[in-house]
């Protein structure tokens, strides 16, 4: 053999260790090999899926685009190929736009003058003392703080019981009643020794009137009357007269606006003098125009008694009463001229004592269910502003069958925000103070119906006027 050729070599002369050397270097380029091999194929695996990927939004856009400039995203414009110079190549990899997203308008935080408002409302009611607080919830007669049998002048008797008792309101009667200029000066003396104002108030009806006969308005007719004309301008003018009447003498709340609708009497039957009726858009548009009547003269509005009386099964001032109709009927008749008293600026909703399982499920009275005054009146019908009060609890469907204390405390527990004329008023009062010192009715529940109650007695107020008024 030629040992001169360097390409050939005789194996056995190889030592150990360079036999090692080229084994390790045969298995270092094999390795390189693989790697090179995957770094290839990955690559090709990411370009062919890339285009795949822009030639299938093309493709799309092709076969079910519009054939004019499509938005492929929110952020990409595409154009179609072949125009205006655009290429496919253009299209797969066009640069996307650069879509500028203007910032949000910033939130405007500032407190409205409603918000003011109430906010110094609320600052108010809290200079009260408790016992103040809870006092201004109800409306009672004169006789029921005074402890006379028949107040008919207001005195030391009076400016002592509302420093003692500083209620929310009173009621008053024909007993109070001797003859105008009498009454008219019992009502100015009242205001004078009041610590927080007052509603004073009466029931005046059209067709029922509180009044003895000699002090009755003239000429008024009975809301039957007006109903039997057809002409809601009839029932303005005639309320417009009674609100006028109470105006004079000082009152400021009229309990007596009736908006219940009655069943179609029976033969030998007829309804009640101060009803409107039975037709649901006859009581809606009188009603109304009872509440505007009332507003225009100055005056606060009461619509009696939520959620209609019309077909109860008796008068809950003889006895206990029930109305058997669904939800969906009050819906459709019972409930629409409350609503539509709502609408016109009504002030309070006076609550039955009937007990209505089709709206409370229970067979628990309106004025005692949390389904009738916060479910349907605070929620479903969206009305936070309307103050809730009871109807008068002296009724035999209260009297008869609960403690004063009992009514007061349920009425308020289920959304109730005033109570009226408890038949032991002394009892009421220390039984609903106990149950708001011991947390049975929430301190809120009572701030939140006195907020609602201030609104009405401040309307007209600036939030600044009230302010001045807590700082004194």
């Amino acid at each position: 053999m030629d040992n001169n050729n360097k390409y050939l070599f005789d194996i056995d002369t190889l030592s150990e260790h360079e036999i090692k050397q080229a084994r390790d270097l045969r298995r270092k380029k094999h390795k390189q090999g693989q790697i090179i091999a995957w770094v290839v194929l990955v690559a090709a695996v990411l370009i062919i899926g890339t285009g795949l990927f822009f030639a299938g939004r093309v493709l799309a856009r092709h076969f079910f685009g519009t054939g004019e400039k499509a938005a492929v995203s929110d952020d990409v414009d595409v154009t179609e190929p072949g125009g205006d110079g655009d290429s496919v190549i253009d299209d797969l990899f066009g640069e996307e736009e650069i879509v500028s997203v203007p910032p949000s308008e910033p939130k405007d935080d500032t407190p409205t003058e409603e918000d003011l408002f109430e906010e110094a409302i609320r600052n108010y009611v809290r200079t009260m003392t408790v016992e103040e607080q809870v006092m201004g919830l109800f409306i009672v007669t004169p006789e029921q703080i005074t402890g006379v049998s028949a107040a008919i002048k207001a005195g030391d008797g009076t400016k002592k019981a509302l420093e003692e008792y500083p209620v929310g309101g009173l009621i008053y009667s024909d007993k109070n009643m001797l003859d105008p200029d009498q009454f008219k000066t019992m009502i100015a003396g009242t205001k004078s020794f009041a610590k927080y104002p007052l509603f004073l108030a009466v029931d005046e009806r059209l067709g029922k009137s509180v009044f003895p006969a000699k002090m009755k308005v003239a000429a008024v007719k009975s809301a039957s009357e007006i109903a039997s004309t057809g002409d809601a301008a009839v029932a303005f003018e005639e309320e417009s007269k009674i609100a006028g009447y109470l105006s004079d003498f000082g009152l400021n709340l009229n309990l007596g606006i009736v908006a219940d609708i009655y069943r179609e009497p029976a033969e030998g039957e007829t309804l009640p003098a101060f009803s409107f009726g039975t037709d649901t858009n006859t009581v809606s548009e009188m009603v109304v125009k009872s509440v505007q009547a009332v507003r225009a003269s100055g005056m606060y509005s009461a619509v009696t008694a939520f959620p209609g009386q019309g077909y109860a099964s008796a008068d809950t001032s003889e006895a206990i009463a029930s109305n058997e109709r669904t939800r969906e009927e009050m819906d459709a008749c019972e409930l629409i001229p409350f609503k539509a008293a709502a609408d016109a600026g009504v002030t309070m909703f006076v609550v039955s004592h009937e007990s209505v399982p089709g709206l409370s499920e229970e067979n628990v009275y309106a004025s005692q269910s949390k389904a009738v005054m916060t479910n349907i009146i605070r929620m479903d019908m969206g009305l936070d502003d309307v103050i809730i009060i009871t109807d008068d609890l002296t009724k035999t469907a209260i009297s008869a069958y609960f403690e004063s204390g009992e009514a007061c405390i349920a009425s308020l527990k289920a959304g109730a925000d005033m109570l009226l004329k408890p038949e032991d008023f002394g009892a009421a009062y220390a039984d609903v103070l106990n149950a708001v010192n011991t947390g049975v009715i929430a301190h809120e529940r009572i701030e939140d119906s006195l907020v609602r109650i201030y609104k009405v007695k401040f309307a007209g107020m600036t939030a600044d006027e009230v302010n001045a008024m807590t700082a004194q």
